[in-house]
């Protein structure tokens, strides 16, 4: 951006001076903005949610799966889950 390109935009506009046509393109450049902006706001918002939710069910999950109390049958083998369905016997 030029420092010409600065000063032009950094000045404010007087908005009775503009033509009709000028005003109508200006007022549907805004509201096109105004309806991405509020598209990009609806899909954070509901980003937002499904990571609350994640971070929930892993919360969940870790209380539910490794705070749990129990006795071991056998101290000679133990049975472990290392995800994904596959077993470890030790």
């Amino acid at each position: 951006m030029t420092s010409k390109d600065a000063q032009t935009q950094s000045q404010p506009i007087n908005l009775s001076t503009l033509p009709i046509p000028q005003l109508t393109s200006i007022k549907n450049q805004l509201t096109q903005e105004l309806q991405h902006l509020t598209n990009s706001f609806t899909q954070l918002r509901a980003a937002q949610t499904k990571f609350r939710d994640c971070i929930k069910s892993i919360k969940d999950g870790i209380e539910k799966d490794g705070k749990t109390e129990g006795k071991l049958a056998s101290t000679e083998t133990v049975l472990v889950d290392i995800g994904t369905g596959f077993y470890v016997e030790k």
